[in-house]
């Protein structure tokens, strides 16, 4: 599993995108409050009684649209000009975790942007069914390929101001990814914090760490002990898997935060 924290300058495209709404410099905090304080008005004008009712609802989708397609215009164009890359770690965290051996692997990104897949099924090292293969990915967010499909700060599978279609297609999406992840032996979590305000990114957590399969979580991120403790919470202690921390820059310096 991958989050912005695995990619360099992730949210430089979107501050741009969303710069000129602002007189002050955005910064990814503010840039992450702005976006979730836009969830909070398509939710409220969605539910909105009265009169005008159905145009304030238009409104909320149109506007929450705008904005997405807005990032992910950003987000392509710095892709594409190579501004947005993965960190130099990477391919040591691969070939240690993932290319080390012979097992089929699954790649969960939290990011909107496809850098991390690109570059993993570039480098055509996974051994699983045969050598060269790709690595399948699931955008847990939605991604820069399907903008209207990205999911902003705060945001959940069922909204008010989505269609029945789409809220059934965000459903099927984190049924499919916790199922995926009920199914591993080990979760690598590379550069994602686990915040513990994204209530749906925890609870899919729970439900796929929630099995006796899980052996161990491995947290990658030079502040593992905090994202560590937040992971203690998600696993279910009938089946208590190893999580093993490790700063990016030191794989070969695990620090053991729970055994089974």
């Amino acid at each position: 599993m991958v989050g912005a924290g695995a990619v360099e300058n992730a949210w430089q495209p979107v501050i741009r995108a969303l710069q000129p709404g602002f007189t002050d410099p955005l910064d990814g905090d503010g840039a992450y409050c702005a976006l979730a304080r836009s969830v909070y008005l398509a939710r409220f004008y969605a539910t909105w009684k009265g009169s005008e009712a159905e145009e304030k609802k238009a409104w909320a989708a149109k506007y929450l649209n705008e904005i997405k397609q807005s990032i992910a215009t950003a987000l392509r164009a710095d892709q594409k000009a190579g501004l947005l890359r993965t960190r130099k770690e990477l391919l040591a965290i691969l070939h240690k975790f993932i290319f080390s051996e012979i097992h089929q692997s699954v790649l969960i990104s939290a990011n909107w942007d496809t850098v991390v897949d690109q570059e993993i099924n570039r480098l055509g090292e996974s051994n699983y069914p045969k050598p060269g293969s790709d690595i399948k990915t699931l955008h847990i967010h939605g991604s820069i390929d399907e903008p209207t499909g990205l999911y902003l700060p705060s945001e959940v599978v069922r909204e008010a101001y989505r269609t029945e279609e789409e809220d059934l297609a965000m459903g099927n999406l984190h049924g499919s990814i916790w199922q995926t992840i009920e199914q591993c032996h080990i979760c690598v979590v590379y550069g994602l914090s686990l915040d513990p305000l994204d209530a749906e990114l925890s609870q899919t957590l729970v439900a796929g760490w929630s099995n006796p399969n899980l052996q161990e979580v491995i947290i990658i991120n030079p502040s593992h002990e905090k994202v560590a403790n937040r992971a203690k919470f998600m696993l279910d202690e009938r089946y208590p898997a190893k999580i093993t921390g490790y700063h990016p820059a030191a794989l070969d310096k695990p620090v053991i935060y729970k055994m089974p």
